[in-house]
């Protein structure tokens, strides 16, 4: 873009240097027409600038919607040990787990003290607080997804 703005410069420089009759009717006419390749390439300037900003957004978009289909669908490693989701959001208490025995997804509120979370589906302990030194951080995302 800085490219446009370059050479509108330079051929307003050689318009400026160039002797025109005393009608001064052509240099009118080029600078107008400078001036409106000046205010284009301004003009494709922002619209490049708005497109990045936009890239950049689309691109945080597709990062959290792969995250949330690989959660959602289970696209991710079958594992044998329960899969805890991690997050930085410390103020809100749900957690989300994979039920090892039967691959139900399980939401529950974070406690304090010790205490066991039963899978609802098959009925077996899934989670057991005493076993665990520190709290997890919460998924509520997807959580909140589940219906």
């Amino acid at each position: 873009m800085h490219d446009l703005k370059e050479r509108t410069a330079y051929l307003r420089g050689l318009i400026e240097g160039a002797a025109f009759p005393k009608d001064e009717k052509e240099k009118l006419i080029w600078d107008g027409l400078l001036d409106f390749c000046d205010e284009a390439a301004q003009k494709l300037y922002e619209l490049s600038d708005s497109q990045n900003e936009f890239e950049d957004y689309i691109e945080a978009i597709d990062e959290d919607l792969s995250t949330l289909e690989k959660y959602f669908y289970n696209e991710g490693e079958a594992d044998d040990d329960v899969d805890v989701v991690f997050s930085s959001d410390e103020d809100q208490g749900v957690m989300e787990l994979t039920c090892p025995y039967c691959n139900e997804e399980i939401c529950f509120e974070e406690q304090d003290g010790n205490y066991e979370v039963v899978c609802p589906e098959c009925g077996k302990v899934v989670w057991d607080s005493s076993h665990i030194s520190t709290t997890p951080a919460v998924n509520e995302d997807a959580c909140n997804l589940k219906s």
